[in-house]
């Protein structure tokens, strides 16, 4: 079975040593000129009509150079064109094995390092050039790689001047040259096909959908130029008599046409020179709105929106929706390359390293995944509590986080507070085990270690109960003639009255504990808890 190239047809194996050399290049005499025309320099509906039509018969270089020229002369044509152009630069690109065949993987492996290359990662928005010209045309550089055959070190741009369509099918397509249009020369080019529309190849390109914007843009940007100079400048209004003569009248109407400019002159006496303000009327704002309107004519042919691009209403909520429709068509656009790189550089690398039948890899550039971060927060708080697991790793990609190196500080949560200390109500039962008696119970278990006799005597106080009930005894009173007092002078009455009574019973039997605890401690009978 023949092996068939990009336009179905069969194609013949080239020697290696004739890849290494290029085909198209420019030379002087030649068809193949560096020099371009100018067919956007006084464009009239008349000549854009002819030029399209040359186009759709065979001769496309005047609407080549014609899309060229919308690229340098409309800057919102330029900047659209080239957010889509651009577009395909923030996907990566995926390159998946044929089959498992250790060829099939091998070929992967080349195809990939050639596209992730520098070299021809660069050179995707040669190819995305077509966008707005139909097509483009890379030639391939191959380079020796010892024993294995030859790889790709590089793609040089072609002008696509240099190239024509077959005048009978319109699919075709051959390099001009003085001798007549020639095959191109098997696996050495990159030609990307950008259909914006199903039809002749020539017509899909974004130019040809744009060229009569730009036309009717630049015939009212000419107009306001001339509307702004004349409503800028007031009317010079010069009147001479009778008598003057030739030289007289000339003076006055150079003097007037200096007042616009150097807005200083002088006149003869007998003369005399009026100057006149323009009205406001508003109309300059016809030209301005007729402006804009082709620039969003331009971003709806070109992004599918103008939300992005344009100061229109509806604000954030519309953009976002719009940069959706955006995303379809650079979506649409990767797809369209993927298979081109597919069949020329892949097919290419297959065909001179591979001498049996090989399986093509699979080339695609995935979209990014777009993770909503205030969602992700929420999903991380709830999700595991529903029993969602969530990695780490997970975590880290959506937010961009990097592993922390050792040693380097990382943020910590803070330090949860206490909790409130409830006093007691007086009139309550004491609870069987206060919160005073927990914590310091908790905190001599957590630090064991010797005790002297009077550490041993309070614990036992605690533990016991004695301590809790002698306090209760002594502070319930105190605290049931506090809740009656009316004003604060009879609780500074009853505080007075309740510190100037003998010691109490909480005093007494500390003092009694502590007696008997510091004799023990005299005598050797310290205590080990």
């Amino acid at each position: 079975m023949a092996i068939l190239d990009q336009f179905g047809r069969p194609l013949q194996r080239v020697p290696a040593a004739q890849m290494l050399d290029r085909q198209a290049v420019p030379s002087l005499g030649s068809i193949r000129s560096i020099q371009t025309g100018h067919p956007a320099d006084g464009l009239t509906p008349t000549r854009l009509a002819a030029i399209l039509r040359e186009a759709e018969t065979g001769d496309a270089t005047a609407y080549l150079e014609l899309a060229e020229q919308m690229e340098e002369k409309d800057l919102h044509y330029a900047a659209v064109l080239g957010v889509r152009k651009r577009a395909i630069r923030s996907l990566e690109v995926q390159v998946d094995a044929g089959d498992d065949t250790t060829e099939a993987e091998e070929l992967a492996d080349m195809t990939r390092q050639a596209l992730i290359s520098a070299a021809v990662r660069t050179s995707l928005i040669d190819m995305m050039d077509a966008l707005g010209k139909a097509y483009s045309v890379c030639e391939i550089l191959w380079e020796r790689e010892g024993a294995k055959g030859l790889k790709i070190c590089g793609m040089e741009h072609v002008d696509p001047r240099w190239f024509e369509f077959d005048r009978e099918n319109g699919s075709y397509l051959y390099l001009r040259d003085n001798a007549g249009p020639q095959p191109l020369r098997p696996d050495s080019y990159v030609i990307h096909l950008a259909k914006a529309k199903s039809g002749l190849a020539i017509r899909g390109g974004l130019a040809r959908l744009a060229a009569w914007a730009y036309l009717f843009k630049n015939y009212t940007l000419k107009d306001w130029a001339i509307f702004l100079e004349a409503y800028g400048h007031p009317l010079r209004l010069g009147k001479y008599g009778p008598t003057s003569s030739q030289a007289d009248r000339l003076t006055l109407l150079r003097a007037a046409r200096q007042i616009g400019v150097d807005m200083a002159a002088i006149i003869p006496k007998d003369m005399d020179l009026e100057v006149i303000s323009a009205a406001s009327s508003g109309s300059e704002k016809l030209y301005e709105g007729n402006a804009r309107y082709w620039d969003e004519q331009l971003s709806k042919g070109i992004l599918g929106q103008v939300a992005t691009t344009d100061a229109i209403a509806g604000g954030h909520a519309v953009g976002n929706i719009h940069e959706k429709v955006r995303d379809d068509i650079r979506d649409a656009d990767a797809e369209q390359l993927a298979a081109t790189l597919q069949r020329d550089v892949a097919g290419a690398l297959a065909r001179v390293n591979f001498s049996g039948s090989v399986a093509l890899p699979h080339i695609s550039f995935p979209p990014p995944e777009t993770v909503d971060p205030k969602l992700m927060l929420e999903l991380m708080e709830k999700g595991p509590k529903a029993g969602l697991k969530i990695t780490v790793r997970q975590i880290r990609e959506v937010f961009a986080l990097r592993e922390p190196e050792k040693g380097e500080e990382v943020l910590t949560p803070p330090a949860p507070e206490p909790p409130p200390v409830a006093l007691p109500v007086p009139g309550d039962p004491p609870p069987a085990n206060p919160p005073a008696v927990e914590r310091q119970t908790a905190a001599r278990v957590a630090d064991p270690g010797p005790r002297d006799s009077v550490e041993a005597l309070v614990d036992e106080l605690i533990q016991g109960g004695d301590l809790q009930r002698t306090m209760e005894g002594e502070i319930g009173a105190l605290l049931e003639a506090l809740a009656g007092a009316a004003d604060m002078d009879q609780v500074r009455d009853i505080l007075a009255v309740f510190g100037a009574g003998s010691p109490g019973p909480v005093a007494d039997l500390l003092t009694r504990s502590t007696f008997a605890a510091r004799v023990a401690g005299e005598v050797g009978a310290g205590i080990r808890g």
